[in-house]
């Protein structure tokens, strides 16, 4: 008889350890289907609507909501303009530098002239732009861009002995 009642007892305790099983994961499942589904709304929040939901100081303070935007547009035309303007900015240069180099050469030296000046064929690139308005006495417009080009400037050297000292320059530009 106490076999029975070991087995009824044993059956009752597996069944109800398989229902509170049961119940837990059903319970886990939804409570998982519910964060999805919140997650999934988040995901699709627009800055807009994040700032309509909570003001900015209950932002934690890395949390910036940037003002910088993109100039592919600007990029786009440099890159079709640049040969003009490289070709351009090249003699524009060489005719404003080289009567400095004259005027500051040494007396050692007979002349300081560019060889050859280009700009390069790789256009430099605008990465972003942000607008600061300064309550209506200006705006101030932060520009930030990088130029990898491929210069090629050589300055020709000559000594008052007669000797020619061509001079390749390189040089890489990044500007904040």
């Amino acid at each position: 008889m106490s076999f029975f009642v070991g087995l009824v007892i044993g059956v009752a305790v597996g069944l109800a350890l398989i229902v509170g099983f049961v119940r837990s994961e059903n319970a886990r499942s939804k409570h998982r289907s519910e964060l999805a589904t919140t997650v999934a709304a988040f995901a699709r929040m627009t800055v807009e609507d994040s700032r309509k939901i909570l003001p900015p100081e209950y932002y934690p303070p890395w949390v910036v909501f940037s003002q910088r935007q993109k100039l592919n547009w600007l990029n786009a035309h440099l890159t079709k303009i640049w040969p003009y303007v490289s070709e351009a900015a090249s003699e524009l240069i060489k005719t404003s530098v080289e009567p400095i180099l004259e005027q500051y050469r040494p007396i050692i030296l007979s002349s300081l002239k560019f060889s050859k000046l280009t700009l390069g064929t790789v256009a430099p690139q605008f990465t972003g732009v942000s607008i600061i308005e300064d309550g209506g006495s200006g705006i101030t417009m932060d520009l930030e861009m990088n130029w990898d080009g491929n210069p090629s400037i050589i300055l020709d050297i000559k000594t008052r002995l007669g000797v020619s000292l061509p001079v390749q320059v390189t040089f890489s530009v990044h500007v904040l």
